[in-house]
C-alpha cells in the first residue's frame, strides 16, 4: 500500500461516518428520491464523492499530489464499503 497511514485512517473514518449518516437519513432519501431504483448505489456514490474530496484535501494539506497508485489504492480502500 502506498497511501500514508494517516490518510488511509482519515478516509476509513470518513467512510464509516458517511455510512452512519446515510443510515440515519435513509427515510428522507427514499422520500426525496422516489424515482431512484438503486438507492444503495446512489448513496455509495455520494459517500465516495465525499471521501474523494477528503482524500484530495489531505494531500493538499501536505502540499503533495496523489499519483496513479494512490488513486488506485483509494478505489481499493472504499470498495468494501459498497457492501456495507
Amino acid at each position: 500500500m502506498t497511501l500514508q497511514p494517516e490518510i488511509k485512517e482519515i478516509i476509513e473514518t470518513n467512510m464509516d461516518l458517511m455510512l452512519k449518516q446515510t443510515r440515519a437519513y435513509l427515510p428522507f432519501l427514499r422520500i426525496a428520491f422516489p424515482e431512484v431504483r438503486d438507492l444503495s448505489e446512489m448513496c455509495y456514490n455520494l459517500m465516495v464523492g465525499n471521501a474523494l474530496t477528503t482524500f484530495l484535501s489531505q494531500y493538499a494539506l501536505r502540499i503533495q499530489s496523489p499519483n496513479e497508485k494512490d488513486f488506485a489504492e483509494f478505489g481499493i480502500l472504499v470498495e468494501p464499503y459498497k457492501k456495507k
